[in-house]
């Protein structure tokens, strides 16, 4: 079986979760699109498509836009479960917003092994905020200090840090990618010295009887 840069995950799911209104689908719509819309329309989930190359790999990313109403516990827990990459996003006029991210989190962290999956958290809607620089310092601290996350202010609205937020995703995904290439070579290069010793056994298997007696049994 072949080992090397076809077996690399090329494609990646991020999930964008917060709570209804806090503009996830705007966000999106910013980054893909350059567009903006005023009016809010409840979403139940999308799914977007979006390509990202990395050197010599090209990464497929499903952008799942999910919906900010409660009452699809079965979809959030499916869209956690098969996500690679996560946007939690609150209102920066909304201090009760972020209350739901951390709840969020706590689920990912429930459901997903540590190092299976990236987080960014983004504040959203800067353009209505009164510019309280002191909650988003706390914020910042709370995010990058104690949960070691990034922390990203935005505005869908006028574009500000759109670009920041999905290139902190490419980041990370660059850096899955990266460990899961030093992973491969490390397989490749332990893989090698057992093909030897198994074509030794083949052409010796006398030297080798009571080893392959062994592996048969734990086979």
């Amino acid at each position: 079986m072949p080992v090397g840069k076809d077996l690399i995950k090329q494609n990646f799911r991020v999930v964008v979760m917060g709570t209804a209104g806090v503009g996830k689908s705007s966000i999106i719509s910013k980054f893909m699109h350059d567009k903006f819309t005023e009016s809010h329309k409840e979403t139940i989930e999308e799914l977007h498509r979006h390509r990202m190359r990395f050197e010599s790999v090209s990464v497929e990313i499903d952008i799942l836009d999910t919906s900010g109403s409660h009452q699809f516990p079965a979809m959030r827990k499916l869209a956690i479960a098969t996500g690679d990459a996560f946007l939690l996003v609150f209102s920066a006029n909304n201090p009760e917003s972020f209350e739901t991210v951390k709840q969020l989190r706590d689920e990912i962290r429930e459901q997903k092994q540590k190092g299976q999956y990236s987080i960014v958290v983004v504040a959203n809607k800067t353009d209505l905020d009164d510019d309280d620089s002191h909650s988003h310092a706390v914020t910042d601290s709370v995010v990058c200090m104690d949960w070691e996350e990034k922390f990203v202010t935005t505005s869908a609205k006028t574009g500000d840090n759109i670009d920041t937020v999905f290139q902190a995703l490419e980041d990370k995904i660059r850096e899955r990618i990266t460990l899961e290439e030093k992973r491969l070579t490390f397989i490749r290069r332990i893989s090698m010295p057992v093909m030897r010793i198994a074509k030794s056994e083949k052409a010796a298997p006398g030297l080798f009887k009571s080893k392959s007696r062994t592996h048969s049994m734990e086979n």
